[in-house]
């Protein structure tokens, strides 16, 4: 099997496993105050201060939820439900996540003046863009960190700069879920104020993410507990947790590799395929993504037609792969109809091998000249 889905999810490391396997023996509900409660929120506190560590952050303003979705709608919400008195003009772009672009979608229903900054042709939120949309209302901006279906770096530091210049009292917050262990993540460089990570993008598993909050004050998005200084109640997952903090201390950090993997299986993919067109910039990539159109096929058709050789790539989020619509990243990008149709994305991890790039591009590509004869 080779697996080039790994923006989708990640295969849980060895680390992770057997985190879970400690938290089933340490299975204790944290906050019972007895000895096996206890020891289960020791177990927490030290996941919460690898994460910490990682980010450089103090582990107070780290909030554990059930994956990156929760997370951003916690932030996104919550600063809007706090500083709704102080004005109601919310920014971000149209190359989002959808659990970002959804909940926009809906404070828009709500009543607050929702702006989509303009995306480039290489796949980066444009900065003029934010600086011409922000005023001294403006409440919150979020944008992500590394597009998802592109792996486009978005220029992070400098829209917190510009944020925060414009409007002061506005909080910035980023989606860090495809950067945080795959780029360095530390919110006082990148001017986060607010950042989302998620377990199951770096060999933790599914059903755990955290915000870090800074000191930005949030209105709770759930009720019903004093858990987490009741930012987010309910009963910790702790074998969740316990694996987030084992995958991210095995994380190997490391961007120029990541960068020389993607940069091989696109040269490959080119030698083989040359009417193949990469989207998204090469220069201001994480390497963990690929995004490669082959005009005049179905990027579905091409897709099922890997599993066969149990390769398997992806057409985009998978957050959004039932829907029948074209990507909005794409499509944000100015990308055309027959690009966008036959756009597949290659996603890398820290496991992936050279010989397994090599392989599947070279499978990739006899299956995408294939196709696109049966479908002239």
């Amino acid at each position: 099997m080779i697996y080039l889905d790994n923006a989708a999810t990640t295969k849980p490391c060895r680390e992770a496993v057997e985190a879970v396997i400690k938290a089933s023996e340490e299975f204790g509900n944290p906050s019972s105050l007895h000895g096996l409660g206890l020891r289960a929120e020791k177990l927490i506190n030290e996941a919460r201060s690898t994460l910490a560590s990682r980010l450089k952050v103090d582990k107070k303003h780290i909030y554990f939820t059930s994956g990156g979705t929760e997370a951003n709608n916690l932030a996104i919400f919550g600063v809007a439900d706090a500083m709704k008195r102080t004005g109601k003009r919310v920014i971000t772009s149209g190359i989002e996540h959808p659990s970002v672009l959804e909940a926009f979608k809906r404070l828009a229903a709500m009543g607050y003046e929702v702006v989509f900054a303009d995306t480039d042709k290489d796949g980066r939120v444009n900065v003029e863009s934010i600086k011409n949309a922000l005023t001294p209302d403006t409440i919150l901006v979020s944008i992500m960190h590394v597009n998802n279906e592109t792996g486009v770096i978005q220029p992070i530091e400098e829209i917190a700069k510009a944020v925060k210049t414009a409007a002061p009292k506005c909080i910035f917050h980023s989606d860090c879920v495809q950067s945080f262990c795959k780029l360095p993540v530390y919110p006082s460089e990148l001017g986060a104020d607010m950042v989302t990570i998620s377990a199951h993008k770096i060999h933790g598993f599914k059903g755990c993410g955290a915000l870090y909050t800074g000191n930005t004050r949030l209105i709770p998005q759930l009720y019903g507990g004093e858990q987490q200084n009741e930012i987010r109640p309910g009963t910790e997952n702790t074998a969740g947790i316990l694996a987030f903090g084992a995958s991210c201390d095995a994380a190997v950090c490391d961007a120029e590799a990541m960068r020389k993997k993607r940069a091989l299986m696109r040269d490959e993919l080119l030698k083989y395929v040359p009417w193949a067109a990469v989207n998204g910039s090469d220069e201001f990539n994480s390497g963990s993504v690929l995004n490669v159109s082959f005009p005049g096929i179905k990027a579905e058709i091409l897709l099922h037609s890997l599993e066969r050789y149990e390769i398997y790539i992806s057409t985009g989020s998978a957050c959004s792969s039932h829907k029948p619509q074209p990507s909005h990243v794409l499509t944000a990008m100015g990308v055309d109809t027959a690009s966008v149709s036959g756009a597949v994305r290659i996603s890398f991890s820290q496991y992936t091998t050279d010989d397994e790039i090599i392989e599947a591009a070279r499978k990739i590509a006899a299956e995408a000249e294939t196709i696109k004869r049966y479908m002239r």
